[in-house]
């Protein structure tokens, strides 16, 4: 998890790997919050009997001190009850929240507002027996405080509801404590080195109690092969390849490189590939695009003739470490793989292990990009073959401006104040 010796472990490991073909590799550090959890308990009461239920911590969530919070239950169908002109019968309720995704700032701020003792979410994209694990939006957070959060099981929440449960106690032990992430930036330098520079990306971090095999180890598995084999010739253009601390958080390590190096990327930024949950061992390829008709067609047509065929989803996603660059009008593609309509249904789950990857079909998809990024990296005028889609600009710069707080985070206000350089060689 984001800030946890874990991923700062995950970090070096990376670090030492990329110097293995590439000879710069930096880490930059920045602030997160890491979450501490001791215990969790969730009783519900049915039939005159308490009942101990499985649950797990949002991201971000506050505890409850060790204190247990008892309340009575109602049920919150998130897709039409954001439409109700008062919600101030949520006040001091447990509310069954049925949607995984509180729809935007303004709906976060009435569910805030209406001072709920705490939310159990239900994310009703995967129906199951285990809790799928999740995180709130920091700038929401920032903006307008938490009650504590927590994921329940989608059967499990059916049950309480056709039961009914009356009441349930919640009680946490733990704590957010203030703590550091990285993105180990790795450079194959170009032999013309202001022609241009490509990003490629994957996130280091994974969900609570997975290790994300599939989310996303097997992303940075594909950066390594890529350093690899890209380091064998010089290209013209510059290559940088990014692994990403803290992206369960909202991309945040994304959101920090971007804002960080905002003026370099506006002058030499061109493409982004982003490998992320792409090694599903059965389903098919989706590719996340910002492009302009004419580089989705060159795209497209590079994996067609290796063989991998995707359905492309052309509409802002800032749920991945693509959409940062995005909002600066880098055109780019996040390659995935899905296994169900919504996803892969061991999303955020303890069995996103091993077991579920194919890495032949990994192997396919980086291959298949290979191609693209060479061309693209001995091109003679990179960002003019380069463009993203114009139509996305007003809609991106309004869901950057509202789940990411724009472009001054707080780290880069403290950073422009004290003159400091995170950067670590």
């Amino acid at each position: 998890m984001a800030g946890s010796d874990n991923e700062h472990t995950a970090c070096r490991y990376l670090q030492k790997r990329f110097y293995e073909y590439v000879p710069q590799c930096t880490v930059e550090s920045f602030p997160v919050s890491s979450q501490h959890l001791e215990s969790l308990s969730l009783q519900v009461l049915i039939n005159g009997c308490w009942k101990t239920a499985r649950a797990s911590l949002l991201n971000g969530s506050p505890c409850t001190d060790g204190r247990e919070l008892e309340a009575e239950i109602v049920v919150f169908q998130s897709h039409t009850d954001y439409h109700m002109p008062d919600v101030s019968w949520l006040k001091g309720k447990g509310v069954i929240h049925f949607g995984a995704v509180i729809p935007g700032e303004h709906a976060y701020r009435r569910l805030m507002e209406a001072e709920p003792a705490f939310l159990l979410m239900v994310d009703t994209r995967y129906p199951s027996s285990l809790p799928v694990a999740n995180g709130l939006y920091p700038a929401y957070i920032q903006k307008y405080g938490a009650v504590p959060t927590i994921n329940v099981a989608f059967d499990d929440a059916w049950n309480w509801c056709t039961l009914p449960a009356i009441r349930a106690r919640l009680c946490i032990r733990g704590e957010n404590r203030a703590s550091t992430s990285n993105n180990v930036v790795a450079e194959l330098t170009g032999t013309a080195p202001d022609a241009g520079c490509i990003y490629l990306c994957a996130h280091i971090d994974t969900q609570a109690e997975t290790v994300g095999a599939d989310d996303n180890a097997i992303g940075c598995a594909i950066l390594l092969e890529l350093a690899r084999v890209l380091s064998v010739r010089p290209h013209r253009c510059t290559i940088r390849l990014i692994a990403f601390g803290a992206e369960e958080i909202l991309s945040v390590g994304s959101a920090e490189y971007v804002r960080r190096h905002r003026q370099e990327l506006k002058q030499c930024g061109a493409f982004v590939c982003n490998f992320d949950s792409c090694g599903s061992a059965v389903g098919w390829n989706q590719l996340i695009t910002s492009l302009d008709a004419d580089l989705s067609r060159r795209v497209r047509d590079c994996f067609e003739r290796s063989g991998c065929y995707y359905v492309e989803i052309d509409h802002p996603d800032p749920c991945n470490d693509l959409f940062p660059f995005t909002a600066l009008e880098i055109p780019g593609i996040t390659i995935m793989r899905r296994n169900c309509e919504n996803g892969v249904f061991y999303h955020h789950r303890p069995d996103n292990t091993l077991q579920i990857l194919s890495t032949t079909e990994a192997a396919k998809l980086a291959q298949a990009s290979l191609p693209l990024i060479e061309a693209l990296a001995d091109a003679d005028n990179l960002k003019s073959c380069c463009r993203s889609n114009p139509q996305y600009f007003q809609q991106v710069q309004r869901l950057w401006a509202e789940t990411y707080g724009g472009w001054e985070s707080e780290t880069a206000k403290k950073e422009c104040q004290n003159g400091k350089n995170c950067s670590e060689r």
